[in-house]
């Protein structure tokens, strides 16, 4: 009975099957979204946050050796993660493989990131990214991120 509408004057007629295909392919991607990103929407810290958004934006999302080492070294110098960073690292990389894409990842964190950081750290948030995205490239897909990030965080200059 699902499959069928109902005229205004009570005779009923077939969904028509592409207008049916067409909202369950709906319903799967949004199911397939909302599957994704309970773990992004589990973190409550701006520095996990940015540790994501590091892992994330290197070319094809696979960050090199050298990336790798500049986020430790972001994550204790800059974020001042002191505790055990390699195990926050570790579980960054695992949130971040769940993810859609950079700019779904983005969206998801500019709540936090605009309600806890100051418009300084979002500068410098921003910068770090483009650091680790400088090492490989920019690519023009890394500088659309980037530009997704900027426009996020409420940095984007009007123009």
């Amino acid at each position: 009975m699902g499959d069928l509408l109902v005229r205004p004057h009570g005779r009923r007629r077939p969904f028509p099957p592409e207008a049916a295909r067409r909202k369950q392919d709906a319903l799967r991607a949004q199911a397939r979204e909302l599957e994704q990103t309970p773990p992004l929407r589990a973190i409550d810290d701006p520095r996990d946050a940015a540790t994501v958004l590091m892992l994330m934006i290197p070319r094809g999302r696979d960050p090199t050796a050298e990336q790798i080492a500049r986020i430790e070294d972001t994550m204790r110098v800059v974020l001042g993660v002191e505790h055990d960073p390699h195990e926050r690292l570790t579980h960054a990389r695992f949130i971040a493989s769940r993810a859609q894409s950079f700019a779904q990842t983005a969206q998801l964190f500019a709540d936090l990131f605009n309600k806890r950081l100051t418009a300084e750290e979002r500068h410098e948030l921003l910068g770090i990214v483009e650091e680790i995205a400088r090492i490989d490239g920019p690519t023009a897909v890394q500088l659309a991120d980037v530009d997704v990030l900027k426009r996020r965080l409420g940095l984007a200059t009007a123009g």
